[in-house]
């Protein structure tokens, strides 16, 4: 089971390789809830975590998931992406966007501070990617300080091909 540490209102993900998920279900725009055992046994999973909504960086990140969402797809994976947004500011988000994948409302930070880096008292997160195997597990999780730092989309895909190469029943 994942624990956060906190130190002053700064919380700290403790994920390791290999490691099942924690589990959650969030309010997405759609209006109904979401979580990673909704995939379990059947997908792939990547989880991105956003700085806002109203970021233009996480915006972008957005647009370049949607962009390569079928490319996930034929991988068999799954896509959730949550930000600190309220569900109001989601629904326009992924209308205005068009986002083919749920975005999760989670705006008291209890699902992200298990995640990535979370600062409750600014009410922000450090982005993230998690990419979990089709049992929850953790195959790979990187938090960065932009989401321009985070992994490209071609490497998230190769990394899916030899995910697939070693689930293959």
């Amino acid at each position: 089971m994942s624990t956060s540490q906190q130190s002053g209102e700064i919380y700290e993900p403790f994920l390791h390789s290999g490691q099942i998920i924690p589990a959650f279900n969030l309010p997405g725009a759609d209006g109904m809830p979401h979580g990673p055992w909704d995939y379990k046994q059947r997908e792939h999973l990547i989880l991105l975590f956003i700085q806002g909504i109203t970021d233009n960086e996480s915006r972008g990140l957005l647009r370049a998931f949607a962009k390569r969402y079928r490319d996930f797809r034929q991988e068999d994976c799954a896509i959730l992406a949550v930000s600190p947004d309220p569900v109001i500011v989601n629904l326009e988000a992924q209308e205005t966007l068009q986002l083919p994948f749920a975005l999760l409302s989670n705006p008291d930070g209890s699902v992200i501070r298990k995640y990535t880096l979370w600062d409750a008292t600014k009410h922000t997160c450090k982005p993230a990617i998690v990419l979990a195997d089709r049992y929850n597990a953790l195959y790979q999780q990187w938090i960065a300080n932009s989401e321009a730092t985070l992994p490209a989309i071609d490497e998230l895909l190769e990394s899916l091909r030899y995910l697939n190469k070693l689930c293959t029943p």
